[in-house]
């Protein structure tokens, strides 16, 4: 038997995988394509209409009709907040009165396409009202919705 120093350390080889000639090729072949590549004439043209030069043309609108919508939290309700809201200077106190208040004024001839609501809550106003003025102004045919700022 031999003593433990006398055996011979053999030392496995560490391989190392060269990416270099993987990336040459890469590279060739990418240069191929490129050069290889032909484009169709209707590649090379953009359709695009491009503006006159000069100052940009003035165009007068006039300014979309609208409607106030004010939400505030009635006095004195508190735990349980009530709303009190404003519509166009008219108060309620519903959400049944403000639909119907928003539907006889979507009524008018192009009201609901051509006016515009802005609404204008207060900061104590809980959020589920802005949310259900919303959707009482969407079921009424309102597009043009905004908040005051």
């Amino acid at each position: 038997m031999k003593p433990l120093g006398d055996r011979k350390r053999t030392v496995a080889p560490l391989v190392e995988l060269s990416l270099t000639p993987m990336i040459d090729v890469v590279f060739l072949l990418l240069i191929f394509f490129m050069v290889g590549m032909r484009f169709r004439v209707d590649d090379r043209e953009l359709a695009a209409p491009l503006p006159r030069a000069g100052p940009p043309p003035t165009v007068q609108t006039p300014p979309l009709p609208e409607i106030w919508i004010s939400l505030h939290v009635q006095e004195g309700t508190r735990p349980n907040p009530q709303p009190r809201i404003v519509i166009d200077q008219l108060p309620v106190t519903t959400w049944a009165q403000a639909h119907g208040v928003l539907a006889r004024l979507a009524q008018m001839p192009g009201a609901a396409e051509t006016y515009r609501v802005i609404i204008a809550p207060d900061d104590d106003v809980p959020h589920d009202w802005v949310v259900t003025t919303l959707d009482h102004l969407h079921r009424t045919g309102y597009t043009h919705i905004a908040f005051k700022q």
